[in-house]
């Protein structure tokens, strides 16, 4: 072969391989203007169509005007009433809530407490404990009718101390046996992580531990409380079931709670519940703001290069408080409710009394049985195992192009992609009712119009739990794989996505499980023939089927409990935690 012969051999294969890179470049683009596109339909169509919906004086889907009255109408007593009502009970919950979930996290793991892991494992699973579900228990318990009740007057003859779980203590109680495991586990890190040498240093010069405590510990843990403190807070006022459920009966009402009951009971009033809507997101969206700037603004080095573990401190005398503490919250916020769910499930009629009740199998015959009931079931694994795929991947794609290509308008999609962090699943599920009253789409009444409802809530879920992953893994790999002749596209498969694959797998089943027992975003969407495994127990519950309820609620955190122990098992990084 001639050597023109071999320099045009080689031209070719350059050529070539420029076109083939060029061709996957290309792919990705489109790629990246579709996921745009996806992500920006997904998140401004209900935020739109709320906003819409809050500047007319009709229900969807009917002739109306536009107006003004609406927002108005946020600034009347009652809604003035119940803003502040929502204000407070998020910041007592939330106070609650940081108290004892850090005070559990500091015991686990500063001092010489024996339990840990167990404490650790218990509230993993109080933290998959669905909201609604907590609440029945407690309504169960504490109800006027209720177990508790029944027991101090009927058996012990102590009405004094009957309590009454419809106020707003009872949804303050309920909302921290909830979100204490949120709050344990995010001081969990930062306990675990700080550095130990300013509290050796603080013994050392003599300080009492209750002064280590005040004085070195939680000042460096400053921020990480606030920034806890903050999203309990979110999570709270955006809660949706335990206000309902509990708040509804006693007429205690929260903002989640007031745009149910404007479009649930007559008279509907959608127009305010836009309003009431758009309140809410705009008081989420304000915290979360301001979270993000504790975050990236306040940060105090507690993680240094000489770092060892801090010795532990010895409980001596307080001990048995430190038992009671831990495994006082544990019986509360799981195995109580769980005992008794299943207690009420095995009664033909419902009695506060064990020793008179009449057991039988026949709740758990029924959800067998039943129609309707397995095909809530039906929807519920089609829309957590379809809509789960569905987000990991749209979270992937987020994350790829906003973490590793940087493509133009990348912060765009970013930031367009979180957003929906700071809009209640209710609110979302509102907006949604509105859009496709409207839009030319035959979605509403369907699994799609779920699984997009579910997809679009969850997503900032995904491409935080894929992207922190993304971060780590060092972009020299790739390039070293470009390098070598690979494509943009043929390095994403081949380098990427099997160092990625842990988070992705987390990912996938982190939002499966929020999928399995979400109710917030379903309760304005769902129909006949879409109703979901929440829905189901949410309408067995509101007939005052007991039985039914419970034994749903039982077999639907059992299969809760058991996808997290199948994240425990792939996941090398949460057996280790």
């Amino acid at each position: 072969m001639t050597d023109k012969a071999i320099t045009a051999t080689a031209d070719e294969f350059v050529t070539g391989k420029v076109r083939r890179r060029q061709s996957h470049d290309r792919v990705l683009n489109a790629v990246y203007v579709a996921t745009y596109a996806i992500v920006i339909l997904l998140v401004a169509i209900p935020i739109a169509a709320l906003i819409y919906g809050s500047l007319r004086t009709s229900a969807p889907g009917i002739e109306g005007e536009w107006t003004l009255q609406n927002y108005a109408n946020l600034f009347s007593g009652g809604v003035l009433s119940t803003i502040a009502t929502t204000l407070w009970i998020g910041l007592l919950s939330s106070a609650f809530c940081i108290v004892i979930g850090t005070a559990i996290a500091l015991v686990v793991h500063r001092t010489d407490f024996k339990y840990g892991n167990i404490i650790t494992a218990l509230i993993g699973l109080a933290f998959y404990f669905p909201s609604f579900i907590l609440a029945m228990a407690w309504i169960i318990i504490g109800a006027p009718g209720g177990i508790f009740n029944a027991v101090v007057d009927d058996v012990l003859g102590l009405p004094w101390l009957r309590i009454d779980i419809y106020t707003t203590l009872g949804i303050v109680i309920v909302m921290v046996l909830h979100q204490v495991p949120f709050v344990y586990l995010t001081m969990r890190g930062p306990i675990l992580s700080m550095d130990g040498i300013y509290e050796e240093a603080a013994r050392t010069s003599g300080a009492k531990p209750h002064a280590v405590l005040f004085r070195v510990t939680l000042p460096l843990l400053s921020y990480s409380l606030i920034s806890s403190f903050i999203l309990t807070f979110i999570i709270t006022i955006e809660q949706f079931a335990i206000p309902a459920l509990i708040g509804i009966p006693g007429q205690v009402t929260m903002l989640a709670t007031q745009l149910y009951l404007l479009v649930r009971f007559s008279p509907a009033d959608y127009g305010l519940a836009a309003a009431v809507g758009i309140a809410l997101s705009a008081i989420t969206g304000s915290a979360i703001w301001a979270q993000r700037r504790v975050t990236r603004t306040g940060r105090l080095t507690t993680i240094t290069g000489k770092a060892g573990r801090a010795t532990p401190i010895p409980l001596g005398r307080w001990k048995w408080a430190a038992y009671i503490l831990c495994f006082g919250f544990v019986f509360l916020g799981l195995l109580l409710p769980m005992v008794i769910l299943v207690y009420t499930s095995l009664l033909k009629w419902f009695t506060a009394n064990p020793m008179t009740g009449m057991y039988t199998l026949r709740n758990y015959m029924f959800i067998w049985e039943s129609a309707s009931t397995m095909r809530s079931f039906w929807n519920t694994l089609i829309v957590s195992g379809v809509g789960a795929a569905i987000g990991v991947v749209l979270g992937l794609l987020c994350s790829y192009f906003t973490l590793r290509l940087r493509p133009t308008g990348y912060r765009g999609l970013d930031f367009i992609a979180s957003l929906p962090f700071g809009v209640p699943g209710i609110v979302l599920g509102l907006g949604l009712l509105w859009a496709y009253a409207y839009l030319p789409i035959p979605l509403y009444g369907t699994l799609a119009l779920m699984i997009m409802a579910f997809v679009t809530r969850f997503l900032p879920y995904a491409t935080e739990t894929i992207g922190g992953q993304l971060v780590q893994i060092d972009k020299s790999l790739e390039e070293a794989a470009w390098v070598g002749g690979a494509t943009r596209l043929g390095s994403v498969f081949k380098i990427l996505l099997p160092l990625a694959r842990p988070s992705v797998q987390g990912a996938y089943f982190l939002l499966f499980m929020a999928f399995f027992r979400e109710i917030s975003s379903a309760i304005l969407l769902y129909s006949a023939t879409t109703s979901v495994v929440s829905i189901s127990i949410w309408s067995f519950f509101e007939q005052a089927n007991w039985g039914l309820a419970s034994a749903l609620s039982v077999v639907a955190t059992v299969i809760i409990f058991a996808a997290m122990s199948l994240i425990i098992w792939l996941m090398p990084s949460a057996r280790r935690g």
